[in-house]
């Protein structure tokens, strides 16, 4: 005869052990209740209670916290323990901290293990019309899809982008990813010609008109940062022609729910690349540099 065994959803749900407690969380919890007990039978006759409650109650407060808060289901325990051994400046790809190789080192020992080394990907190269070779992985096709207001539109006109994008995704036959960065905008090449374009103009209304839509953008990019929104889909599969196949599939969808659909090429694709493993642009500024000292 069978019998059914529950299993939870989450296999790696931590198991309960005391007053559903996780051991991290009696762990936690267990060293600061010790130590508040012992603090208030010690000092309980000598200091006010209302003394000790205010003492105690900060301490109590950040033990449950730290215990018991959860984000992005992640113990704020293990979030504050990250925050205190990470590294407190920007680290991008191929700029390693010495920090990071000190710890690297002390993991590994001297054995040359430890080594900090680019990351070799599966990407065997990228193609003119925008075709990725990822070797024994497939081929893969960027595409860069606009934007579509959701919030605005009526409850039929949801329905019917919500039901062109389930058609896309039952219909296709390659891995889909749907990508969305910000990225930040230069307009100093912009804003320069558009002063040039302006000392060019014949009508001084027209000319005044343009120089204070320049003023204006000059002043918009004073301050502060101007971001771009970009949204990438990325079509993968086993061969080459099947990826081709499904980024037209991609392209019919975003027409059909009329938004504008673009094949990304070599170039584009590779600088998109190398903003998402190189945000800040350390191995790009570092290039340069040897390129104008050679």
């Amino acid at each position: 005869m069978t019998r059914s065994v529950p299993v939870p959803a989450d296999i790696d749900l931590a198991d309960r052990v005391l007053w559903g407690l996780t051991v991290r969380q009696v762990a936690v919890l267990a060293p600061v209740a010790l130590g508040l007990l012992a603090a208030w039978r010690s000092l309980l006759g000598t200091v006010p209670i209302l003394v000790l409650l205010i003492a105690t109650a900060p301490i109590a407060s950040s033990a449950l916290a730290l215990a018991l808060v959860k984000v992005d289901a992640v113990g704020l325990d293990r979030l504050a323990w990250a925050a205190v051994r990470g590294t407190r400046g920007r680290v991008a790809a191929g700029a390693p901290t010495p920090e990071a190789r000190s710890v690297l080192a002390a993991i590994f020992g001297r054995s040359g293990r430890g080594e900090v080394r680019p990351v070799t990907g599966p990407v065997r190269r990228v193609r003119t019309d925008g075709v990725v070779d990822l070797g024994s992985a497939g081929s893969s096709i960027g595409i860069d899809v606009g934007f579509v207001n959701f919030t605005l539109r009526s409850s039929a006109e949801q329905a019917a982008l919500v039901g062109a994008f389930a058609r896309l995704l039952n219909s296709v036959d390659a891995h889909i990813q749907v990508q969305v960065t910000s990225r930040p905008v230069d307009l100093s090449g912009h804003l320069q010609a558009q002063v040039e374009r302006t000392a060019r103009l014949a009508d001084p209304r027209l000319a005044a008109a343009a120089a204070a839509h320049t003023a204006w953008l000059g002043r918009l990019t004073t301050g502060r940062r101007l971001l771009r929104r970009e949204i990438t889909v990325v079509a993968r599969a086993s061969r080459a022609e099947a990826a081709e196949y499904a980024a037209r599939q991609v392209e019919a969808a975003a027409q059909a729910m009329g938004v504008i659909a673009t094949r990304l090429d070599a170039a584009e694709l590779t600088a998109r690349c190398r903003y998402a493993i190189d945000p800040y642009g350390t191995a790009s500024a570092r290039i340069a540099r040897k390129e104008q000292s050679s």
